[in-house]
């Protein structure tokens, strides 16, 4: 895995994405699982000052095949 090459397609991606935290990483991990060929991952995205009186708000998944 080329981590440099997933860093840039996943920047590209973010810098225009204007979605839920949650819609958000599920598509990250769809592009890390197919352009990657990535069969399992654990992604962690978070949202710092997304909601009024928390520091942080984020999700944790988990995608693929750990087989």
């Amino acid at each position: 895995l080329k981590y440099k090459a997933v860093a840039k397609r996943l920047i590209d991606f973010v810098r225009n994405a204007d979605q839920l935290v949650e819609t958000l990483a599920e598509e990250i991990a769809a592009i890390v699982l197919n352009e990657f060929a990535v069969p399992w991952l654990k992604l962690t995205v978070h949202k710092p000052g997304a909601v009024r009186g928390s520091r942080d708000v984020g999700v944790l998944i988990e995608r693929g095949s750990r087989g």
